[in-house]
């Protein structure tokens, strides 16, 4: 019996088959942990939202939940989250929808939330025969991605995309990543590995990564809170512009990498040492940033040590910003500024001019 060759066509069907295989796997293991939540208040629908177990204790049979902290928001707004005016209600109803055959509902308790990041954690009750994801921080741009969540039917929602090369507009804070297409809010994002790159979020394509996530758990779990600087400007990283005008900026500038300042808010530390719009953002203490997600882990750093130092939130704290000032499109002085900010856990509310 003469030997076949496999042809490239064929090699491609079945390689195509068997990453399909592969992807089916993870998706069905990341299922187990990916449930469906709903909020009430005086008895009446107030949101929806997916969430995924982080961990689970065989003892108490206690899960701990990660979602988004719109589950317990009952008025936000669409056009810019800067703006603070979002209302939230803790001593919501919240329920767990549960994946057994009876679609049992729990109740779920309220653990941590944040408004300035969106993110909020959850305590359930129930039974688990999965295994809880790790967490990966590795950002790759462009890397593919699957977005998983649950509908009000408890269906699974499946949302292919990749980690896009772009950052936040000024309506958007800085700790987003984008993945181009629509997730379940609260929803896991993962690699095809089944590694855990982040949470879903609103809005639109955003999703929140796992280093800001992680570092979001840790200082939860350490202070009871989230520590951050209100630094009163709306930053947008060079290296997501085209070549074009990177290229332009190197030659007129000599530099490649950094925040460009799109605002500054009005009464800002930052304002009164003449920050501008058109100023580059590229060090803080000292360290190099190049994103605004790189920005939000360093600054959350900081303040962690500040907090380990004896500071407090309510308290004040220097950092060191480079800045290149940029002057009718033409390079300017470059001044290491002292910004004197002050520590907070609350929201930060921009204030435009316009």
């Amino acid at each position: 019996m003469p030997l076949k060759l496999m042809t490239s066509s064929n090699a491609s069907t079945v390689q195509k088959e068997s990453v399909r295989e592969s992807t089916t796997k993870t998706i069905l293991q990341a299922a187990k942990v990916i449930f469906s939540f709903s909020s009430y208040v005086d008895g009446k629908l107030m949101a929806r939202s997916s969430g995924f177990l982080i961990d689970w204790d065989e003892g108490s049979k206690e899960g701990t939940v990660l979602t988004s902290a719109r589950i317990i928001c009952s008025k936000y707004t669409a056009l810019t989250q800067w703006s603070g005016t979002d209302e939230y209600v803790p001593d919501a109803e919240i329920i767990a929808h549960l994946l057994d055959e009876d679609e049992t509902t729990v109740p779920a308790i309220l653990f941590r939330y944040d408004k300035h990041i969106n993110i909020a954690v959850l305590k359930v009750n129930l039974d688990l025969c999965a295994k809880i994801p790790r967490f990966s921080s590795d950002i790759n741009y462009g890397q593919e991605i699957l977005v998983l969540g649950r509908d009000e039917r408890l269906n699974m929602t499946i949302a292919h995309g990749c980690v896009n090369f772009m950052g936040p507009t000024t309506y958007e804070r800085h700790h987003y990543l984008f993945t181009g297409c629509e997730p379940s809010i609260g929803g896991m994002v993962i690699d095809f590995d089944g590694h855990v790159l982040g949470m879903a979020n609103f809005p639109g394509t955003a999703y929140i990564p796992s280093s800001i996530v992680l570092k979001c758990l840790d200082m939860w779990k350490k202070f009871q809170c989230i520590p951050r600087l209100h630094i009163g400007m709306k930053l947008s990283p060079i290296k997501f512009l085209d070549p074009i005008h990177v290229e332009r900026i190197f030659r007129k500038c000599n530099i490649d990498s950094g925040l460009i300042v799109k605002e500054v808010s009005h009464g800002s530390i930052a304002e009164e040492l003449g920050v501008r719009p058109g100023d580059v953002v590229d060090s803080v203490n000292g360290e190099c940033v190049a994103t605004t997600v790189e920005l939000e882990n360093l600054i959350m750093r900081i303040c962690e040590n500040h907090l380990d130092q004896g500071g407090a939130i309510g308290s004040c704290m220097d950092i060191l910003v480079g800045i290149l000032h940029m002057r009718k499109g033409r390079k300017g002085p470059r001044h290491t500024l002292s910004l004197r900010l002050n520590v907070s856990d609350d929201v930060e509310v921009f204030i435009s001019d316009f």
